[in-house]
């Protein structure tokens, strides 16, 4: 997905002849689809519709010798010293610059008995979802347990609650509350009692089943993580994490080897990995950029990412943005004007908070927002939401421009949302819609002014805006139907 990602980027910024051959290895045995729409394919059951780009793309580009591509083909060897791949079928690809862009695998749990049993799965790729609806769709009646309370894992509760052939659906996970790389306990809480509501049974313990008790159950789909695919990057010889996997990375996206980049899911930088789409789509960013405009401009680094996710998960509305441990961890960083403020006090007095969290609680409609400024109440630095998430889209621009407050802390969380408004109007042209693949309002708006598009499907083929997570597709939806409008041009709700 990464991968594909990359080169659009690449062929869109030097779409003249190249004298230099860019080879990729990507992880998907056929047409990229896009991972994060999973559970979707239960409804519709056809891989097309996860496409990132119809099969024509392909063909298309490859007529004109920009594109040239090897499907379910396995790269097994790199030769850095003569610059060629070898692949399973015996074909040497010759590279002048090598892309790793091979993702990660599911993580299956090998030191526990019976993980190779009948009727166990993870739920990772279209391969697995398709031997999942074969598996139960005889074995209906029957009790289904999902081992992960991630994102993942709930996605695959939610995908096996659909498939209406269990009896009972549990989801098992070893901390105390679900999602808690993202929510702290009392929103993770929450889900748990909306998830619970909807028929789903959460079992949170940190030490699962080894007091002896027993589940019976005929399936069980593993959703406890993702390892990075760096066997081909270790084989080669190139620098890899010793602690958490992936091939180490610098901040322009290269590997220990020269020529040789790593992006997306594979690429470990400072000793991280990450699982969400965004930071891969950064790093294809930069690299892409780097390698096509660097002799002209300023070379671009990879940043910290933005980790800010705003999904629906069973029905529920969940979002965390910016920097929203800020309250346990400490904040990992601080606004300038902010950082200047003394922080430390004389020996023997406590040191004054950096971090202030704002808490709004609604038990009856179960709604839970936490927004977390600096001590002083004039930078906001992050936040999680349960319930409502509707100002997400304004709340993330506010954190990553630093900009000082000119409102109290309390009306960004009280503020009552104005009768026909519908999160749009009021955004800036540059402010970020679709943080998967940075597209702007003011993207979406040229897309109707000047013609391009007339529908919504066009919309996500031009911007590639709510082909990510999806999240962002409301206000997308939104934003393009009132530009529609405001010029007196018919307004055409179809996706595709």
């Amino acid at each position: 997905m990464v991968g594909i990602a990359f080169i659009e980027k690449v062929l869109k910024l030097d779409a003249r002849a190249r004298e230099y051959d860019i080879v990729v290895i990507g992880d998907e045995p056929h047409f990229a689809y896009n991972r994060v729409g999973l559970t979707s394919f239960f409804g519709h059951r056809k891989v097309e519709n996860l496409y990132l780009n119809p099969r024509e793309w392909y063909a298309n580009h490859a007529t004109e010798n920009q594109l040239n591509y090897h499907l379910n083909t396995l790269v097994t060897e790199i030769d850095s010293i003569n610059k060629t791949v070898t692949c399973a079928n015996g074909e040497v690809v010759a590279y002048d610059t090598l892309v790793l862009a091979t993702g990660s695998d599911a993580v299956l749990p090998t030191h526990t008995p019976g993980h190779d049993a009948k009727g166990v799965f993870v739920y990772r790729t279209i391969d697995d979802l398709q031997k999942l609806i074969e598996f139960v769709e005889v074995r209906k009646g029957t009790t289904g347990v999902v081992v992960g309370g991630g994102l993942l894992g709930l996605e695959a509760a939610a995908a096996m609650l659909d498939l209406k052939c269990f009896e009972k659906v549990k989801l098992v996970e070893r901390n105390r509350w679900v999602l808690s790389r993202q929510l702290d306990s009392e929103a993770g809480n929450l889900v748990v009692e909306k998830v619970t509501e909807l028929g789903i049974d959460v079992i949170v313990t940190s030490v699962v089943f080894e007091d002896g008790e027993e589940m019976d159950c005929s399936t069980i789909c593993f959703a406890i993580g993702v390892r990075p695919r760096d066997e081909l990057a270790k084989r080669a010889g190139i620098k890899c994490s010793e602690r958490s996997g992936g091939v180490l990375v610098n901040n322009d996206m290269s590997t220990s080897i020269p020529d040789i980049y790593a992006i997306g899911e594979c690429a470990s930088w400072e000793n991280q990995t990450f699982g969400l789409i965004a930071p891969g789509i950064e790093m294809a960013d930069v690299l892409s950029f780097n390698l096509t405009q660097a002799k002209l401009h300023q070379p671009r680094s990879f940043k910290r990412p933005d980790l800010s996710t705003k999904l629906k998960l069973l029905g529920v509305d969940v979002a965390s943005f910016g920097d929203f441990f800020a309250d346990r961890d400490g904040p990992s960083s601080l606004p300038a004007k902010a950082a200047r403020k003394k922080t430390s006090s004389p020996t023997g007095e406590k040191t004054p908070p950096q971090v202030q969290a704002l808490v709004y609680k609604d038990p009856f409609a179960q709604v839970y927002k936490k927004y977390l400024f600096t001590a002083d109440g004039r930078f906001l630095l992050g936040g999680m939401m349960i319930g409502d998430t509707s100002d997400y889209i304004k709340l993330v621009p506010m954190v990553k421009s630093q900009k000082e407050l000119s409102i109290p802390p309390s009306q960004l969380i009280l503020g009552a949302k104005k009768e026909g408004d519908d999160g749009g109007d009021d955004l800036d042209d540059d402010t970020q819609i679709c943080s998967c693949h940075n597209v702007s309002k003011g993207d979406v708006v040229r897309t109707a002014k000047e013609g391009t598009c007339k529908s919504i499907g066009e919309v996500k083929a031009c911007t590639k805006a709510g082909t990510g997570c999806g999240g962002c597709m409301p206000l997308v939806t939104s934003i393009f139907n009132a530009a529609m409008k405001a010029m007196g041009a018919e307004v055409q709700n179809h996706l595709s």
